[in-house]
């Protein structure tokens, strides 16, 4: 079956318009579980914000988003010569691998596939250490395996699992890393839909000479169409790619929206609060027809396993993505199976749509309904 899975988007959810043409193709609309955006979508005013500074785009955007830089360091409590801003932590990931051309890359399993594919396009060979969410974690065993000119790429918390890993077992990893001539990347781009949003459990506050930190602020701002990310990282690194980089890669819309976003703390305290009670919401429903086992994760996402071999998510995928709901098949990553699904968290009436059309597609399968309750 089709797995909605081709070049262009690399595998990853949210591609609206190729899921509308090949599932909806006499009209109509998709409810999107498939991407992990803020629920509330962008703060209240932004958009009004963006629409009085369009004139702008007739001059270049500002160098290196400078002011946005500053007040973002400042907001993240980092020097503004360690922080580099681009068009979206993918960007500065696929930059920072072309940059370091590490002898070896070691990614996760299963994890964000975009850090092996940025280690191709560099050219690195590529070896995968286990992160499957019922495991435990040995920050001094990984390290162990690292030797100089490796680069270790860790996302916290985990995509697909939600799994959130301690700040003090990723600053020991990054202390093996430097002690044996490599580098440490942690991908922290969901870290702030975890907690308070202040990044308290961020190692970026204390990186050393050899460890980095990519962040999206698009995914907590709800603006992945205008694509903004962070890398934070040693300032003599961060200087030569700020140097010799593109000045004009953060465009002029988007710094305009970054600077508003910051200011904007009571969206993201009433964001996190969302998050964590439907995260709840969704997991208990979902756990109570026992057919499926529901990871518990951190973020503003969840994996889910059939509990059922024969169960296959394309066919799944399918049979909801026609009732105008999409889900995110896991099948493509790394130690998961034709079992696993990733569905994002969203607004009550959004989730409630959701296990209505999980419902139907079990009645099909006969198994057991979820039992809906508000």
């Amino acid at each position: 079956m089709n797995r909605l899975n081709g070049d262009e988007s690399g595998g990853h959810g949210g591609d609206l318009v190729r899921a509308a043409r090949q599932w909806l193709p006499e009209g109509g609309k998709l409810l999107d579980f498939s991407s992990n955006i803020n629920p509330l979508g962008p703060p209240p005013g932004l958009i009004d914000h963006l629409r009085e500074a369009l004139p702008e785009i007739t001059a270049y955007p500002t160098p290196q988003a400078r002011e946005l830089r500053e007040e973002i360091a400042e907001y993240l409590g980092v020097p503004a010569g360690s922080l580099m801003l681009g068009n979206g932590a993918n960007e500065l990931i696929h930059l920072l691998m072309l940059w370091l051309k590490p002898a070896r890359v070691f990614v996760g399993a299963p994890t964000f596939s975009e850090y092996e594919r940025a280690a191709r396009l560099a050219g690195c060979p590529v070896e995968k250490f286990s992160l499957l969410p019922e495991e435990d974690f040995n920050p001094l065993s990984l390290g162990k395996r690292l030797k100089d000119g490796d680069l270790l790429v860790f996302c916290n918390p985990n995509n697909p699992t939600g799994k959130l890993y301690s700040r003090e077992d990723l600053l020991v990893l990054a202390s093996e890393a430097e002690a044996r001539g490599a580098c440490l990347l942690v991908d922290e781009s969901f870290l702030p839909l975890t907690g308070t949003g202040k990044m308290e459990n961020s190692i970026s506050s204390s990186l050393g000479h050899s460890a980095w930190v990519a962040l999206s602020l698009t995914k907590v701002w709800g603006l992945p169409g205008l694509r903004l990310g962070c890398l934070i990282g040693p300032p003599e690194g961060i200087g030569f790619l700020t140097r010799w980089g593109d000045p004009w890669r953060v465009n002029t819309l988007a710094q305009k929206a970054g600077r508003y976003c910051l200011g904007q703390d009571s969206y993201l305290a009433d964001s996190l609060a969302l998050i964590a009670e439907e995260r709840s919401f969704l997991q208990t429903s979902l756990e109570k027809s026992g057919t499926f086992k529901v990871y518990a994760g951190a973020a503003n996402y969840l994996l889910l396993e059939s509990r059922s071999d024969s169960f296959e998510v394309a066919s799944f995928q399918e049979k909801l993505a026609s009732k105008g709901v999409l889900i995110r098949r896991a099948d493509n990553f790394s130690l998961l199976d034709h079992r696993h699904f990733r569905i994002a968290v969203k607004r009550r009436a959004e989730n409630l749509r959701l296990l209505e059309e999980v419902n139907r597609c079990m009645e099909i399968d006969k198994t057991n309904y979820i039992r809906l309750e508000e």
